[in-house]
């Protein structure tokens, strides 16, 4: 009897021990605790959003330099003294792809008579839209905006968005969503006058 109260003994020595030690544990815890948290907290600086100020109707479009699909640096102002369409873009979006489909049978029809189309891609590796392009079969202009950093100029919040520029580069009008052809058509005609 006595053999077995000396395992049983030891066990409740070790649970004690070690229920000390857990209590001991959450008290050191409790004292401290506020202490730590206050630490984290100080340490934690949050960025305010950038206001940007974004194109408007009627107003000029912001001027940038991003590269194209051959790595050749393309400026918005290249464009100057022919109306300009500008799409924003991501291969992800299948309403923007729908949309790049759409300009993309545009111009192999009817080229660009009446005004140039210019895409920029929103935030995606050049391998990725150059593996679109070539699965599509499409052909039409493609800017890289890696960083992001001219849609936000634009104020891009989802995509596609479209900006009609003027042979100035006024913003004549901004489509945010898909356009059918006919309604690229009958805007683009607005920004040739």
């Amino acid at each position: 009897m006595e053999n077995e109260s000396v395992p049983k003994r030891r066990y409740l020595k070790w649970m004690i021990m070690v229920l000390g030690v857990v209590v001991l544990g959450l008290m050191l815890l409790g004292l401290t605790g506020e202490f730590l948290i206050r630490e984290v907290r100080q340490d934690i600086y949050l960025e305010e959003p950038k206001q940007v100020a974004q194109p408007a109707i009627g107003k000029p479009a912001p001027n940038f330099e991003l590269q194209d699909l051959s790595a050749r640096k393309v400026n918005l102002a290249d464009f100057y003294g022919s109306p300009l369409v500008l799409l924003f873009w991501s291969s992800w979006n299948t309403l923007a792809t729908a949309q790049i489909k759409i300009m993309d049978d545009y111009l192999r029809v009817h080229g660009e008579t009446l005004f140039k189309i210019i895409t920029i891609n929103q935030q995606e590796d050049r391998s990725v839209v150059e593996n679109f392009l070539r699965r599509g079969g499409y052909r039409i202009s493609v800017l890289l905006d890696e960083t992001g950093e001219v849609g936000e100029r634009f104020g891009i919040k989802q995509v596609p968005t479209t900006y009609f520029l003027d042979r100035q580069g006024i913003v004549e009008d901004i489509v945010i969503g898909v356009m059918d052809e006919k309604t690229l058509v009958d805007k683009g005609e607005r920004i040739i006058r």
